[in-house]
């Protein structure tokens, strides 16, 4: 600061007195530094003001140091007392009756979200079970027609076994089995090809 400055701000009172935490903080050049410290001795407001940020600084250091620096002293077994108490608090969650509770409040969720959104929700669900009827219809169909196929290749086989020899037999057990797969594959395949058209 210049000789002009300070003046004015004597003739005004105490109008450097923002400059305290700057200058405080390092952050005045060497010439403002040099014109505060010098108005700072003359003034009265701005000398207390200095004052008292100075004191304000040394008792913040002051507690921090002594926060700092004493060591945090934790109890014996303070690790299996946390561990225990964890343990006792999280009893009730591990019960049966806590996970029936669970279950009940997410089908009341369920429920009234449906409720909440009415029809519209209702489509989607009817046609997921449409579709899951006709898989299991293609899938029974399936079943009831391999049985069928299976029963009668087995009762023609049946009476055959009686008049032949055990070798021819085997062979021909071979053989209906293999028959036997190769119809179930013929059976399913055909099943998809008519439920994806």
């Amino acid at each position: 600061m210049k000789d002009g400055a300070v003046a004015a701000g004597l003739a005004e009172g105490c109008a450097h007195s923002a400059l305290v935490a700057a200058y405080l903080d390092n952050e005045l050049d060497a010439a403002s530094a040099a014109g505060f410290d010098e108005h700072a001795g003359r003034c009265a407001a701005c000398s207390s003001a200095l004052l008292e940020q100075r004191r304000l600084l040394c008792l913040l250091d002051a507690a921090f140091d002594e926060t700092y620096a004493r060591p945090l002293a934790l109890p014996r077994d303070f690790t299996r007392a946390v561990k225990a108490r964890a343990q006792t608090d999280m009893s009730g969650v591990r019960d049966a009756r806590e996970r029936v509770r669970a279950v009940k409040i997410c089908a009341a969720l369920a429920a009234s979200a449906l409720l909440l959104l009415g029809a519209a929700a209702f489509g989607p669900l009817l046609s997921a079970a449409r579709g899951a009827g006709g898989v299991l219809g293609v899938a029974g169909r399936t079943a009831a027609d391999a049985g069928a196929g299976a029963g009668i290749v087995l009762k023609a086989v049946g009476g055959r076994f009686g008049a032949g020899s055990g070798a021819l037999a085997l062979i021909l057990v071979a053989v209906c089995a293999g028959a036997l797969l190769l119809l179930l594959r013929l059976v399913s395949s055909y099943h998809r090809a008519g439920a994806s058209d």
